[in-house]
């Protein structure tokens, strides 16, 4: 799928907002800490049960930036790279991936790494900068996605390629807290997931619990 033209309008939304933090309530925080994200693919029929490993966790980090526009709302903006995912395979397994089969002609390691940018809408308290004072936060939005990789493990390279390394249009939503400890910074706790599916919902997903730093200026 090409999502170049549905790219330059997300670009240009992003350039827009980032031209409005200005404001006295804008803030700028990094995360980083455990991700998690689905594997797509399972043990076609035929294929011995135990055969094709898997490991979904991996590192990941957030960069965001944002401004509030209104008493308890904003634009959020972000940027995130969710770590990589594994599936170890040996000669002759058969991965499905979209109900299409592939069979390994090599042992190996197949990696994947998801990666991409947003924006969206924020929700927020304000409890002002008093030591240890907390802020709740949600946010929803949309994103560019990107499932990047290689492999040269499968009978057909190309058409495995095609359906477990590919690039879309999704959702993403969060909720965190940030508890304030110098003026105008706050450690930051967060959930955050981000749908990388084809219709746009959870059900194939990246999560990242983490820690950060929220500035505000």
């Amino acid at each position: 799928m090409n999502n170049i033209y549905v790219k330059i309008i997300l670009t240009t939304c992003i350039l827009f907002a980032t031209s409005n933090l200005k404001a006295a309530d804008s803030y700028i925080k990094l995360n980083y800490g455990i991700s998690s994200n689905t594997v797509d693919v399972k043990a076609a029929s035929g294929t011995a049960s135990g055969a094709i490993g898997t490991d979904e966790e991996d590192e990941g980090f957030i960069l965001s930036g944002g401004v509030m526009i209104g008493e308890a709302w904003g634009v959020d903006l972000m940027y995130y790279d969710m770590g990589d995912s594994t599936i170890s395979v040996t000669t002759d397994d058969i991965l499905q991936i979209n109900n299409a089969n592939y069979s390994v002609d090599s042992a190996g390691d197949i990696n994947r790494n998801v990666k991409g940018m947003g924006i969206g809408l924020i929700v927020a308290g304000n409890s002002g900068n008093d030591f240890l004072s907390q802020d709740f936060y949600l946010k929803l939005g949309m994103h560019a996605w990107n499932k990047d990789g290689s492999t040269t493990l499968m009978d057909d390279n190309s058409g495995f390629k095609s359906k477990y390394y590919n690039e879309g249009i999704g959702a993403y939503g969060g909720i965190g807290v940030a508890i304030n400890v110098f003026e105008n910074t706050s450690l930051d706790l967060a959930y955050d997931i981000i749908g990388v599916s084809s219709y746009g919902d959870f059900e194939d997903n990246s999560s990242l619990l983490s820690l950060g730093l929220r500035v505000k200026f």
